[in-house]
């Protein structure tokens, strides 16, 4: 399964409180575009878990992500301890705005 954390966190790369610049944003993006990887959050990050941001799935793609999805291999879960939500917000895909436009700030 890949993991998506449920929803935005407060400090998301993709939010106006982002902890980061516009301009270190971009790196980010691009970094994980040229790598075929996604922006792992940082909160689950420092619980140890490797958990897709919710922001880079709503606006973002790979070609993991296209995968996942088609075999329907997206869980969302909590980004604190990596369990998946009980009731699920959305389903897979639902939120996508079709992403792969890196150069948003």
């Amino acid at each position: 399964m890949f993991k998506v954390c449920e929803g935005k966190c407060d400090q998301c790369l993709f939010s106006q409180n982002r902890i980061v610049s516009g301009q270190r944003m971009k790196e980010i993006l691009n970094d994980c575009r040229e790598s075929s990887t996604y922006f792992v959050c940082h909160k689950a990050s420092i619980a140890g878990n490797k958990v897709c941001c919710s922001g880079f799935y709503e606006t973002q793609t790979s070609n993991l992500i296209r995968i996942m999805e088609r075999l329907n291999g997206i869980q969302f879960v909590d980004p604190a301890t990596g369990v998946p939500t009980t009731a699920p917000a959305r389903q897979a895909g639902d939120a996508r705005e079709g992403g792969g436009n890196a150069d948003q700030a």
